[in-house]
């Protein structure tokens, strides 16, 4: 009878019960068995989707398994919401890439950068081709894809190449290292990474459904499809630049609603998104080029109203897509071989390509070992890629499992690997061997001092009247010259901070009636905080008193209240 009466089997109900599964299960082992100190939650959000797929859930408990993604309309529905997740994590990622160089050393970090991308490139696709030219000739084997060796090897080294810049800040966070030089070197090494990641996919996956890997000679029709699909971005460029970004100032200047330009993103980015998928490209590269191209204001605001929702309630149905794909044949030599041989290129290609680079151009060797060990991060953007070419065609599902497997533990061992450096070799392992600057500016106000005007920053020596933050030897103090002042890495922040370890719109300053300053972290409510620390302690808010240290995730600086 109650069978009768209860919907159990209506697939809006199954999919509810997906979202208390894949959205509930990651963020209770997280909080309540101590996993937070370990992992960040998108690498427990990947463990669990994995183990909710066929391999491990759907042998543990085959009827529940097929109850729960088994009807063809629910795993409809997840490959739907993966498909809006991936493309607006994306789309995030553009938001977050710093378009600005990083001035100090920046010589040294674009080499370092590149290299760090190059080496285990080519070390890891020499490796595959040799991989895929034996099990090419293997009945039954399921290591290369549909696209021929070529591209297989390609693709292969690219994924060795892969740093996940959001994992790596949450890693150096937990170990400390934001409040050290390394941590500047490290985010702005992972965003030269990342730059160079996207733009070497966007040349790979148009050739993906084209098969050129496996002619002899590149045909017309074959050209010609690859021009259309890198025409795609191009044309995508074009439209953000002539008529998306005009549109969105003309709202901005129109003081309209949030509400109305958070509308009009959402719109652009699937219109860049469809368009880059209509054309061969792939849906996730429109989404980036708005994301690094819109204007700024609305770059900002697009992390903060769309990080949480994203984060924490598609990407897991985007894991879990992956899970339902992972296929862990235990007994698979061929799948095991893989991964191991993948492991030891991308660990090795890695190190070599970060710390030699690093050593060379200056850098203490325990800083440039350590700084090899950090750029083995690679978490959620290996999966992304890693997704996308297996889509594509190109690699097979034991190098798609293979590849998931060493993105999970490449990520596991950075933290410990980088513990077990920091320990033996002491403070040098974080330390340059020249201070890395941070750049603080004001805007111009008529009423500062001509210097402030000019946005020079005055002397520690000089006396400031009011409010000011004293940043001691690195550069001074900066006089606080409103009673409501947003401190950040944003061009348009009232207070500037020039350093990756700093976000846009890090926290806002604001003088309260009887003349208190309070501090709020205007992150907090994102799905990973930056975090703010007065005299130590991790706050969302604070009333600061006079001579309180303050960091911004490893930024410090003494506020100084003449009142």
């Amino acid at each position: 009878m109650w069978a009768e009466l209860l919907n159990y089997k209506d697939p809006k109900f199954i999919l509810l019960l997906q979202i208390l599964v894949v959205v509930g299960i990651p963020l209770v082992l997280w909080r309540y068995l101590g996993l937070r100190r370990a992992f960040p939650l998108a690498i427990i959000q990947i463990f669990v989707g994995i183990l909710l797929g066929e391999s491990i859930f759907g042998y543990v408990a085959p009827d529940a398994f097929k109850y729960l993604f088994g009807p063809p309309a629910v795993k409809l529905g997840v490959g739907t919401l993966a498909q809006v997740a991936v493309v607006l994590f994306v789309f995030l990622a553009g938001c977050e890439a710093d378009r600005s160089i990083v001035n100090n050393a920046a010589g040294m970090i674009l080499k370092i950068g590149v290299t760090g991308v190059f080496t285990p490139w080519i070390l890891g696709g020499i490796t595959a081709f040799v991989i895929a030219g034996y099990y090419s000739t293997v009945a039954g084997s399921t290591v290369v894809g549909m696209r021929g060796n070529l591209l297989y090897a390609i693709a292969f080294g690219l994924c060795m190449a892969v740093t996940a810049l959001p994992v790596l800040v949450i890693v150096l966070r937990e170990l400390g290292f934001n409040q050290k030089p390394i941590g500047t070197v490290a985010l702005a090494v992972g965003g030269v990474d990342d730059g160079l990641l996207w733009l070497s996919l966007a040349l790979i996956l148009p050739l993906a459904p084209l098969g050129i890997a496996t002619q002899s000679f590149v045909s017309l029709t074959t050209l010609i499809a690859f021009l259309f699909a890198i025409g795609g971005g191009i044309v995508v460029g074009l439209l953000i630049y002539y008529a998306i970004n005009p549109l969105l100032e003309s709202l901005i200047k129109q003081n309209s609603p949030e509400r109305l330009l958070m509308s009009a993103v959402i719109i652009a980015v699937f219109l860049c998104s469809a368009i880059t998928e209509l054309t061969g490209l792939h849906a996730v590269f429109g989404a980036f080029l708005l994301g690094l191209l819109m204007p700024e204001k609305l770059r900002h605001m697009a992390q903060d109203r769309f990080d949480v929702p994203v984060s924490l309630l598609l990407l897991p149905f985007f894991f879990l897509a992956t899970g339902l794909k992972t296929k862990f044949e235990f007994g698979n030599s061929e799948m095991w071989f893989v991964f191991a041989v993948a492991m030891m290129v991308c660990i090795s290609g890695k190190f070599l390509g970060v710390t030699v680079p690093a050593y060379m151009s200056g850098q203490s060797l325990p800083f440039s070992i350590t700084l090899g060990t950090l750029m083995q991060c690679k978490g959620l953007m290996e999966i992304v890629v890693v997704t996308l070419l297996y889509e594509r065609g190109v690699f097979g599902q034991s190098t798609f499992t293979a590849l998931i497997l060493v993105a999970l533990v490449s990520t596991a061992i950075t933290a410990p690997l980088s513990k077990l450096a920091q320990w033996y070799f002491g403070e040098a392992a974080t330390q340059t061997r020249e201070e890395v600057k941070v750049e603080v500016s004001v805007p111009a106000a008529p009423d500062l001092p001509k210097a402030e005007q000019a946005g020079e920053v005055v002397p520690t020596r000089a006396k400031v009247e009011g409010a000011a933050l004293d940043f001691e030897h690195a550069i001074g103090k900066v006089a606080v010259n409103s009673p409501d002042v947003v401190i950040g890495r944003h061009k348009e922040d009232g207070i500037r901070v020039n350093d990756v370890r700093v976000s846009r719109g890090h926290a806002r300053l604001k003088q309260l009636g009887d003349g208190t300053y309070e501090i709020t972290n205007l992150t907090a409510t994102r799905s990973e905080p930056n975090p703010i620390t007065v005299n130590g302690v991790e706050q969302e808010r604070a009333i600061l008193k006079n001579g309180d240290t303050v960091s911004l995730n490893g930024v410090n600086f003494k506020f100084r209240n003449a009142a």
